[in-house]
């Protein structure tokens, strides 16, 4: 195969699969490595028939049809595919034929799951832009007459400190002006961001689990399963050590106020291949997890809860999470989530390098 078309293939997010005049399968792109959760080896081990599942006995019918003469090509929807055909994952399939020196098919496979993904996490990311952009406005406009009103209350005092029920009113105001200043910089989020530099993203984990762990006591359990293969980043090394430390605090408040018994939080580590991130797709990625084995989150906020001022807990403001995926966003990256009753994982993934293709799926 030329190597521009090899390097085309290889770049797209739709996996894609050739056969020979046997269906066995001789090629296969990094995309449909990631789909069926195997290496390219043990694919070409197999034939397009190992894949599909038996039920679907329409589209092996057309299968058998289709190294005919004449053949046109078809596609089918919401097909069943998987070694285990107890695990088998829906994908919509498009299968055309290619001759030549040899005769085989050229089968596309796109998972519907994935495409559901992208048009959430686009959706999201939408929402998440304007409800940011609509908050930092709002604050603002609440931050310029904070001020004044501290200033007034200060020069109350010194006016007629000597009234104690003045003092005792003018003290109200300058205490809540400043926890309201307070609130309005969080909401804000970082002004004057750090330059990036190359980190290590373990040294970056590893000093917020040495705070957690001191806050914590020992009370709740930190396991560590690091890939040490991986490369430094270009970070700011001061913001993503906040990304963390807003994960896994929320993490271990969830824990601690479920009483969950034997409470763990795992740390993972690891590269991924062909991540497709805000529209772009990166050939390399870094994946961070972290997994409590906590109550889990709402289904009712789970929709919502990278937006400012979402929470479930009574005594949370809601801005942890909004703030660690701006810095995310910040260093080209996404947040993930996925959470049931007893697991909920947090995925920061962060590109590698920036040679980056506009995804077709988006």
């Amino acid at each position: 195969m030329p190597t521009d078309a090899k390097t085309i293939l290889e770049s797209l997010a739709t996996a894609i699969m050739l056969t020979d005049g046997q269906y066995k399968i001789i090629y296969a792109n990094t995309s449909a490595e990631q789909l069926f959760g195997m290496s390219r080896s043990k694919l070409r081990s197999l034939k397009l028939t190992d894949l599909i599942n038996r039920h679907e006995k329409n589209l092996m019918e057309n299968l058998s049809r289709a190294l005919k003469a004449n053949f046109q090509g078809f596609s089918a929807s919401d097909i069943a595919v998987g070694i285990d055909p107890s695990h088998t994952i829906s994908v919509d399939m498009s299968i055309s034929q290619y001759s030549g020196k040899n005769k085989g098919l050229i089968v596309e496979i796109k998972s519907i799951n994935y495409q559901q993904k992208l048009s959430y996490e686009r959706q999201r990311r939408t929402q998440h832009l304007a409800a940011r952009d609509l908050i930092r406005n709002l604050a603002h406009e609440i931050k310029n007459p904070l001020g004044g009103i501290r200033g007034a209350a200060q020069l109350l005092e010194m006016t007629f400190g000597k009234a104690a029920d003045i003092t005792d009113y003018t003290k109200v105001i300058i205490e809540q002006s400043d926890r309201l200043k307070t609130l309005v910089d969080n909401l804000l989020g970082p002004q004057r961001p750090n330059p990036m530099s190359l980190a290590n993203i373990h040294y970056v984990v590893e000093k917020v689990l040495s705070l957690e762990a001191m806050a914590t006591k020992d009370k709740i359990r930190f396991e560590k399963d690091y890939d040490p293969s991986l490369p430094e980043l270009m970070l700011d090394v001061d913001a993503m050590q906040q990304t963390f430390i807003n994960i896994i605090s929320n993490a271990i408040q969830a824990l601690t106020e479920s009483n969950t018994e034997r409470p763990l939080i795992k740390i993972q580590t690891r590269a991924v291949n062909g991540m497709v991130i805000n529209g772009f797709k990166y050939p390399t990625s870094i994946c961070v997890s972290i997994t409590d084995n906590g109550p889990g989150i709402p289904e009712s906020i789970m929709p919502k809860i990278f937006y400012p001022m979402v929470t479930s807990r009574s005594k949370g403001n809601g801005l942890g999470l909004s703030i660690a995926q701006s810095i995310v966003e910040r260093h080209n990256g996404t947040i993930e989530c996925e959470s049931h009753k007893g697991k909920t994982t947090f995925s920061v993934i962060l590109p590698i390098k920036k040679d980056v293709f506009k995804s077709e799926e988006i």
